[in-house]
């Protein structure tokens, strides 16, 4: 029997019985749920060039996932009986009912194969049934979910029943049927939970660096309502605040970290954010975060669209400051937006997204690119100049929406002798030193 905070090694398994579930963290900061009635193993081998190969195999059951970007090296593959998925920074569900084969994506993308036929890589809002009748890919809203992985279950057992065969004998033009219906009348409930929740939640920002294995993760919701972060389910409390530590074994498992938030009333789930950062160590954390304090403003809360339809949000205010110091002609900075108003599905109607910088391209993501909801781009700005940034999505059917963003650095020389940040002259804030450079005209567009 396992307990609360109990360590699960290599080459051992762990099973759940009906009605319970279990969530497993993962050294590097993943995280791993077993729902009721399922049984995984694992296993850890090093191949050629030290390579890392993390395997879960799924005997039976429902296994969620939320796998952070592994190191270059190292992979992380989750099997059933027929087949094999490699997981890269991706959310969803892999599923096993007596001998129906599932593989479901929230977020992210999956290189699946199968041993009976060939399947392209798994995309946001995906979702793959195969049994020895063949593989069917769908596009479903409620993709990657623990909802759908419970109603895949029931479907199966139902028409498993009603058939006389086992789920691996199962029409699968059947199954898709059932599935599609299901589908729909989730769409509709998820579009209003949408439409009357996702401007409400407000994340408090993370630090873009960190340098210890955990991050606390706060935000303001509606209460009564869920929010599910790795396996972790919690109710939103009257006071409305969010607010939990998640923590990881590995003190070396550098890298991007990201944490998918879903919030749900119960029936229906969507994706109302995703917190992002990166795990360094201690000292390079506090050196980063130094510089970065030097050189950006507060950035306000996310704000959410109020209507239910596609829109792109930038991270921070429409017209940001960024005060520097003289030495700093050449500012490093991150350009984050996501888009919102839409689920997993959807994602697949976007055909490109562009970033303009005064108007012309700097940056295009297409294809295998679209995976997420959420993206950053790396930009540099320069000394006392106005930067003009514009994300334009433009999806299948010729629709596009955009959103802006404008950077302001300034420094004002006058306030430093010999242009020297150690040589202060006068005790000026920032926001004065900002009224003198523009005032002086100092400050232009790039």
């Amino acid at each position: 029997m396992l307990s609360v905070g109990q360590q699960v090694h290599g080459k051992s398994s762990v099973a759940t019985e009906i009605g319970s579930s279990v969530v497993i963290s993962v050294a590097d900061g993943s995280a791993l749920k077993i729902d009721g009635r399922s049984e995984i193993a694992f296993g850890t081998e090093y191949v050629e060039n030290l390579k890392r190969k993390i395997s879960v195999s799924l005997l039976y059951g429902k296994l969620l996932f939320d796998v952070q970007k592994q190191a270059v090296k190292d992979e992380f593959e989750i099997r059933t009986e027929n087949v094999s998925s490699i997981v890269r920074g991706t959310a969803g569900f892999i599923e096993n009912v007596d001998g129906l084969e599932v593989s479901s994506l929230k977020e992210g993308r999956l290189d699946v194969v199968v041993k009976m036929d060939t399947v392209p890589s798994l995309k946001s809002g995906q979702t793959m049934i195969a049994n020895a009748n063949g593989v069917k890919v769908l596009s479903l809203s409620c993709s990657g979910s623990l909802i759908l992985a419970r109603a895949i279950d029931s479907i199966a057992t139902e028409m498993a029943a009603e058939f006389g065969v086992h789920a691996a004998r199962l029409n699968l033009d059947k199954v898709e049927a059932k599935l599609l219906e299901f589908d729909d009348l989730y769409k509709k409930k998820a579009d209003d939970f949408m439409m009357r929740s996702q401007a409400a939640f407000k994340p408090k920002m993370l630090n873009e660096y960190i340098g210890k294995p955990s991050v606390t993760l706060e935000a303001l919701f509606v209460p009564g309502t869920f929010v599910s972060i790795q396996g972790v389910v919690d109710t939103i409390p009257e006071s409305g605040m969010y607010k939990r530590t998640f923590e990881w074994a590995d003190s070396t498992a550098f890298g991007p970290k990201h944490f998918v938030v879903n919030c749900s009333n119960g029936e229906v789930e969507y994706i109302c954010h995703t917190w992002h950062t990166n795990f360094v160590s201690a000292k390079m954390a506090e050196v980063l975060t130094k510089a970065d304090e030097r050189k950006s403003t507060v950035v306000k809360d996310t704000v959410q669209p109020k209507k239910l339809k596609p829109s792109i949000i930038i991270e921070g205010s429409g017209r940001e400051r960024v005060h520097v110091l003289p030495e700093e002609r050449d500012i490093p900075a991150t350009l984050r937006f996501s888009v919102a108003g839409l689920m997993g599905s959807d994602l697949s109607q976007i055909k490109k997204i562009v970033v303009k910088r005064k108007g012309a391209i700097v940056k295009t993501y297409s294809d295998d690119e679209l995976t997420t909801n959420s993206f950053k781009f790396p930009i540099r700005l320069k000394q006392n100049r106005i930067a003009h940034f514009e994300v334009v999505a433009t999806f299948v059917n010729g629709k596009k929406i955009k959103a802006k963003k404008v950077y302001e650095t300034y420094c004002f020389f006058e306030n430093y002798e010999d242009g020297k940040k150690s040589n202060r002259i006068n005790d000026m804030t920032a926001e004065e030193e900002y009224k003198n450079v523009v005032s002086k005209h100092l400050l232009k567009n790039e």
